[in-house]
């Protein structure tokens, strides 16, 4: 049992006690014997992030080919050094990016990449959680359409190491996936009740090529092809009209934003605020630290608020709670997972951050200071899953994880 002492929650200071790695009681004047007891004195509680979209393992491009167009991008700088990768790359980049996701305060995230058995296992040693997902790009080519079917199979037949870990799978998208992979995910998807995660309408071009292509934009063709529903979480999203808005709130769907990748990338300003409003789950990812440059949560919600006012053309667009709540309560929930709120039953997934960090002062709106004002220095410690990970802003082993990291680079990199 961990019992928090004089912590600051909702504007009042009281006392949470976890019990196996939940919270078990949250009221003043609380007394356990046995409990570790951590004196939070000028420590506030809240809701560790979750953070819906990433590749975690591109870590080792943070910095490269900058100022491009996407397909640029991709095709002269990103793919030709991905194809350098190797188990044991993936595994140390992996690590440095969980080290990264909890420093800025994330305990759970959403990944799409490749040597995807080494991401697990860095998720497994951090102690923090993950939906793992097998991403599935044939390019239309029948061959390896039969050989990504077989190899999603095989993934999600092998048990995970830990409860925190869960599988997906990511049809990358409908440019680079067939009709025949995307609906064969789908069907292993439902069979396994595990969620599937695909880019869509990322840039106008996708769009425009969609429709030269079948005939209707993506969001409609996914909805076509019976894609749809409350398990299909939707990354960038920017480019939809009224009825794709429509036919994402009757399926259900999720969408996650990703302001930074977006403004980075030039490939628009998603209309948040429309889908605030028609009701959408909406959840905050940050994407690849080569696209945003960073996995910090706090830096991607501050983004998200400006651009969603901007976008808008209102300042009371994109209000300071539907920020934080993309940003936690609601990605835990488009996963499944009992957290991203500081309530008696909960999953114990919190950072606490320092009261007297100069980005938290005055504390006249602690929220709206996380979303505008914060950094990750306030950060001081956090927990997932009822267990420290990080404490007194220093995480166990994190020295070798960035040394490994560093020599990494060193290799993928050099010419």
């Amino acid at each position: 049992m961990i019992l928090l002492k004089n912590v600051y929650l909702n504007g009042q200071t009281t006392d949470i006690l976890i019990k196996q790695n939940r919270f078990f009681q949250i009221k003043n004047n609380i007394s356990a014997e046995n409990a570790e007891i951590l004196d939070c004195t000028n420590k506030a509680i809240l809701p560790s992030f979750c953070n819906m979209h990433t590749h975690s393992a591109m870590m080792f491009l943070r910095g490269i080919g900058e100022d491009l167009e996407l397909m640029d991008w991709l095709e002269k700088e990103i793919w030709p050094r991905e194809d350098k990768l190797n188990d044991e790359y993936v595994y140390h980049i992996s690590k440095f990016s969980v080290l990264e996701m909890i420093k800025t305060g994330t305990t759970m995230f959403l990944d799409m990449y490749f040597h995807i058995g080494e991401t697990i296992k860095a998720v497994d040693e951090m102690g923090i959680r993950a939906v793992i997902t097998y991403v599935g790009m044939d390019m239309f080519d029948k061959n390896e359409t039969k050989r990504r079917i077989k190899n999603a199979e095989d993934f999600l037949s092998i048990p995970t190491p830990c409860h925190r870990v869960m599988k997906g799978l990511s049809p990358h998208a409908v440019y680079t996936a067939s009709e025949e992979l995307i609906k064969a995910f789908k069907k292993m998807t439902l069979e396994n009740d595990t969620f599937l995660h695909t880019h869509v309408c990322e840039t106008q071009k996708e769009v425009d090529d969609c429709i030269q292509k079948y005939g209707v934009p993506p969001v409609q063709l996914l909805s076509d092809w019976g894609i749809l529903d409350q398990k299909t979480i939707l990354a960038h999203a920017v480019h939809l009209k009224d009825d794709e808005i429509n036919i994402l709130k009757q399926s259900q769907s999720v969408v996650v934003h990703n302001p930074a990748s977006n403004l980075k990338l030039n490939s628009g300003q998603m209309p948040l605020q429309r889908y605030l409003d028609a009701g959408i789950k909406v959840t905050l990812g940050t994407d690849s630290a080569s696209s945003n440059n960073s996995l910090s949560m706090i830096d991607e919600m501050k983004i998200a608020a400006l651009s969603g006012k901007n976008q808008a053309n209102s300042s009371t667009s994109a209000k300071v709670q539907d920020i934080f709540d993309m940003a936690t309560i609601n990605g835990f929930e488009a996963l499944g997972v009992q957290a991203g709120k500081i309530k008696e039953g909960y999953l114990a997934d919190f950072i606490l951050v320092d009261l007297n960090n100069y980005s938290l002062l005055p504390n006249v709106n602690l929220i709206s200071n996380m979303v505008y004002s914060a950094n990750p220095s306030c950060i001081t410690d956090v927990f997932c899953d009822g267990k420290c990970v990080m404490k007194n802003a220093y995480v166990k082993g994190e020295e070798e994880i960035i040394s490994n990291f560093k020599k990494t680079c060193h290799e993928l990199l050099k010419e």
